[in-house]
C-alpha cells in the first residue's frame, strides 16, 4: 500500500540550492530513489519518506545543517494552489490561518493548530508521516515555510515573537536566528510560532471576496466534499476540524450549508448520527497518531479535539479498554478494542 505523498512543488529550489553547495543534485535525487525530471511536473506528488531521506542525505553530503531552513525560503502561498488563493482573499490573517489549518490536509502530511491565548497565538505544525516527523530537515522546512506564508500576509519585515522547534539544537543556531528574526528554542514539545494578538487582525490589503468563494468551491470540489455521500462528507469535515477545538455539529452543519436539525435529518436517513461519525474518526485518527509517530500525549490529544490531555486519556480507556501509553507500547493486536459507541465531544 503507497504511502503518504507530497507535492513535488516542497522541492522549489532544491537543483539551485545544491548547485550553490557545489553538489549534484540529480546525484542526491536518484539516491532517494526521486526521478529528477519529476521536478519538473508541478502536478506531481512525491511519497513524504523519499523527500525525508533527500533532505537529510542531501544537509550531510553538502555538509549544510541548515538546508531545510534555506530550502523553506523559495516556499509561497501559490504553492498551496486554491487553499493558497483563499488563504490570501480573506479579510484578515486570523481568517487566512484558519482556511489554511482547515484545508492543509489536501497537499500534505501536515495539521497545522491555531490556538489563541490571551497574549497572542500559537500556530504549531505536526507532522503526521513518522519519518518525516523524526527528520529535522523536514521540520525546518515546514516551519520556514509557514514564516514565508506569513510573511506574505504580514509584509517580508514581519517576525514571530519566538519559535519552536522539536529537533535538537544545533551546534550552532546563529542561521535559526537570523532567519526567524527571533528567539529559538529547540528540544521543544512543538514545532511552533508565536504570533501577537495584533497579528491576527492584520487585514490582508489584496483580498477579494468575490475570488475567496470561487476559491472555496474549487477547494471544496478538489476535496470531494460535494460529490460524496453526505456521511462521507461529514466525515471528511470532521477530520479537517477536529484540530481547530471547533467541530461541533452546528459548524459542521455550517460548512455544508444546511441547518443543524436538517444534517441531523439526514444522517438519520443514513442510519447514523454526527455523535458516531465523531466517535468512529476520532478513534481512527487516535490509533494512527499514536502508532506512527512520536508525538506527545499532549499534542494527540489537541488533534483530536480535546482541551486537556486528561479528557483524551479517559475517553481512550472507555473507547479501547486501556491508556493510551498502554496502546502505543503494545502491538494493536495485543490491546482489547471495544465497538465503537457514540462519543458526545468533550
Amino acid at each position: 500500500m503507497p504511502g503518504p505523498t507530497v507535492s513535488v512543488n516542497v522541492l522549489t529550489g532544491f537543483p539551485g540550492l545544491v548547485r550553490n553547495h557545489g553538489g549534484d543534485a540529480a546525484q542526491l535525487l536518484r539516491r532517494a530513489r526521486i526521478a529528477p525530471q519529476t521536478l519538473g511536473d508541478p502536478q506531481a506528488r512525491l511519497p513524504v519518506r523519499a523527500v525525508a531521506r533527500l533532505l537529510e542525505d542531501s544537509a550531510e553530503a553538502l555538509a549544510c545543517p541548515d538546508l531545510g531552513l534555506r530550502l523553506s525560503q523559495a516556499r509561497r502561498l501559490s504553492h498551496f494552489g486554491a487553499v493558497g488563493l483563499l488563504a490570501r482573499d480573506e479579510p484578515d490573517v486570523r481568517h487566512a490561518l484558519l482556511a489554511i489549518t482547515s484545508w492543509l490536509h489536501l497537499h500534505s502530511e501536515v495539521v497545522l493548530e491555531l490556538h489563541e491565548t490571551r497574549g497572542g497565538a500559537v500556530l504549531s505544525a505536526h507532522l503526521l508521516e513518522a519519518g518525516a516527523a523524526a527528520s529535522r530537515q523536514v521540520s525546518d522546512l515546514v516551519v520556514g515555510g509557514i514564516l514565508q506564508i506569513l510573511r506574505h500576509l504580514l509584509g517580508a519585515g514581519w517576525h514571530p515573537q519566538a519559535v519552536t522547534l522539536q529537533h535538537e539544537a544545533p551546534a550552532d543556531a546563529r542561521p535559526w536566528r537570523h532567519h526567524f528574526g527571533c528567539r529559538v528554542d529547540f528540544d521543544a514539545d512543538a514545532n511552533a510560532l508565536y504570533l501577537a494578538a495584533a497579528d491576527l487582525d492584520h487585514p490582508i490589503q489584496q483580498a477579494d471576496p468575490l475570488f475567496r468563494s470561487v476559491s472555496e468551491r474549487q477547494v471544496e470540489e478538489w476535496a470531494g466534499l460535494r460529490a460524496r455521500p453526505l456521511p462521507a462528507q461529514v466525515r471528511e469535515l470532521v477530520r479537517v476540524m477536529l484540530p481547530s477545538g471547533r467541530c461541533t455539529m452546528d459548524n459542521v452543519a455550517l460548512r455544508l450549508g444546511l441547518q443543524s436539525r436538517t444534517l441531523r435529518r439526514h444522517l438519520t436517513a443514513e442510519g447514523v448520527s454526527f455523535a458516531e461519525e465523531l466517535e468512529a474518526t476520532r478513534r481512527e485518527l487516535a490509533q494512527r497518531y499514536l502508532a506512527g509517530s512520536g508525538k506527545s500525549m499532549a499534542a494527540v490529544a489537541a488533534l483530536l479535539g480535546f482541551s486537556e490531555t486528561s479528557a483524551f486519556s479517559r475517553w481512550f480507556a472507555k473507547a479501547f479498554g486501556c491508556a493510551p501509553t498502554q496502546w502505543r507500547a503494545k502491538p494493536p493486536a495485543a490491546v482489547r478494542t471495544p465497538a465503537p459507541r457514540p462519543s458526545a465531544r468533550p
